[in-house]
């Protein structure tokens, strides 16, 4: 896609949510204030106590036409800024300060540096490009929608953290509950009724399913390695059932992208991707839990503007 050729404004806003940085916003503040001095620039704080309260000052924001909307977060508190700027349409840029675990759509697929510094100087003065976003039903997607072993993972985590056990709060959840999928659930995969660019695919069980928009997931793990965010496509991936032995072995190779040379993955660049099931899917986007009985995805080229390194 071209790149967005607008200057941002003079007047930049940055939305800091009181529950960011684990809770600790005065802290978050203090040190965005600090550096804002050193950096020389008029950005506007704006502290607000609810992603509701969010969405309308990045819409009040964005309405004004000042400079970038800048937020500080991970994965989800970009998906929710990225929504409330697309639902108004609005081409201001979102610039971004990744304070997530995963951070996966500020350095996998917008590669922005990992010091705060560093980003914010992005975030407030970098390049403004239009990128792709996707549409799953009547949700937003920054990076990535997926089901299968992705989702169930996903839908189990949060209901164990829901259910206070002791194991969802460790710092391996993910792995914990990714080996309890293969060894003890391994039958609730989804056979899932594919139609790829109007063309019907089947029915298919799959150990994965994705549509993506950026290549890495899960903190890093180049799940489509090749995905360019650019490009006006979804990268889809569609990895099939194996044993469970081999699953085993496969998903690791995720990291490194290992995996799309198994005879069991085929990866497909399409604008449009349509799952169907007897049952609900379960399924995450971007890393939020989400279930429905079939999904419509297709992509949005260039949508977004975001702030990205020069």
């Amino acid at each position: 896609m071209e790149e967005d050729k607008r200057k941002p404004g003079r007047n930049p806003v940055i939305i800091l949510n009181s529950n960011a940085n684990s809770g600790r916003s005065g802290s978050l503040s203090a040190t965005i204030r600090s550096l804002l001095k050193e950096l020389d620039s008029n950005a506007e704080i704006v502290e607000t106590r609810s992603a509701e309260e969010g969405r309308h000052a990045i819409q009040a924001a964005a309405a004004q036409g000042e400079g970038p909307v800048v937020v500080c977060g991970g994965d989800g508190t970009i998906r929710s800024a990225a929504s409330s700027l697309l639902d108004i349409e609005s081409r201001v840029p979102l610039g971004i300060v990744p304070l997530g675990t995963g951070n996966d759509y500020a350095f996998g697929t917008l590669g922005l540096p990992a010091d705060m510094g560093e980003a914010l100087k992005v975030a407030l003065s970098g390049r403004p490009r239009a990128i792709d976003v996707a549409r799953a039903n009547d949700e937003w997607i920054t990076n990535i929608f997926a089901a299968g072993l992705a989702g169930n993972v996903a839908w189990d985590v949060q209901d164990a953290l829901a259910a206070k056990r002791r194991w969802a709060r460790a710092s391996a959840r993910y792995t914990i509950s990714i080996l309890r999928q293969i060894m003890l659930f391994y039958n609730r995969l989804p056979l899932l009724e594919i139609t790829i660019d109007g063309k019907p695919w089947g029915k298919r069980k799959l150990l994965n399913f994705a549509a993506t928009i950026g290549p890495t997931t899960g903190g890093g793990y180049k799940f489509a390695p090749e995905a360019d965010p650019y490009d006006g496509r979804l990268d889809v991936v569609l990895m099939h059932e194996m044993s469970r032995f081999k699953a085993l072995r496969a998903l690791p190779t995720t990291k490194t992208g290992g995996h799309v040379g198994l005879k069991e993955v085929e990866i497909v660049r399409a604008q449009e991707v349509s799952v169907r099931c007897d049952k609900p899917i379960q399924a995450h986007i971007d890393g939020e839990p989400v279930h429905d009985q079939s999904y419509n995805i297709r992509v949005m080229p260039g949508a977004l503007t975001v702030m990205t390194p020069p």
